[in-house]
């Protein structure tokens, strides 16, 4: 019997050595190693405010369109977008967030807004924060409220130094109204 617990035993530590576990890819995500455009990164959000629950996100950063085509596309959407501020560029990046409840009783959702003041731009050479611009972008637009179990794909635009080759898109939900408390992750905006 002391066999057959010890073969057991030690087939299951061989088993927990071969399979491989899932890196909680948000740890490796910092201002100096962004992740890229299709690269999805896993994290989690607490909301709540006496109770908190512990909710995970993936935020994907789909697309990137900058310069004239990003301008194209915002006056598609609206004749009366104006062009940016001298010496600038407009980027727009399409965005899958993803927000799913850790246990069957989570039923809070996470509010990304009517302007999604969570999401940022900074210099890709000190990561200075851009200023906030609100031309009507393409439809979707990445707005609302995520229900648990739910995800949402949509716009955000940026205006960026024209010379900014390597601008920065940022998640933070501690910011901008935002319910949630978590890892503030960065992306690629090239």
């Amino acid at each position: 019997m002391k066999n057959h617990i010890a073969v057991f035993i030690f087939a299951l530590v061989l088993w927990m050595a071969a399979v491989p576990l899932q890196p909680a890819i948000a740890q490796d995500n910092s201002s100096t190693n962004l992740a890229t455009i299709g690269s999805p990164v896993r994290s989690m959000v607490e909301l709540g405010s006496v109770y908190s629950n512990i909710y995970d996100i993936t935020i994907t950063v789909l697309e990137t369109v900058r310069g004239k085509e990003a301008m194209g596309r915002l006056k598609a959407a609206d004749p009366a977008n104006k062009l940016p501020a001298e010496g600038f560029d407009y980027v727009l990046a399409r965005v899958k967030f993803e927000f799913k409840g850790r246990a069957v009783s989570d039923k809070i959702p996470f509010d990304l807004g009517n302007a999604p003041l969570q999401w940022v731009a900074l210099s890709g050479n000190d990561l200075t924060e851009y200023g906030r611009v609100s031309p009507a972008v393409p439809k979707p637009t990445l707005t609302g409220i995520v229900g648990p179990g739910k995800s949402v794909e949509g716009w955000v635009a940026f205006a960026v130094d024209a010379k900014d080759s390597k601008p920065v898109m940022v998640f933070d939900p501690d910011t901008g109204g935002a319910t949630g408390r978590g890892r503030t992750l960065f992306f690629k905006l090239y």
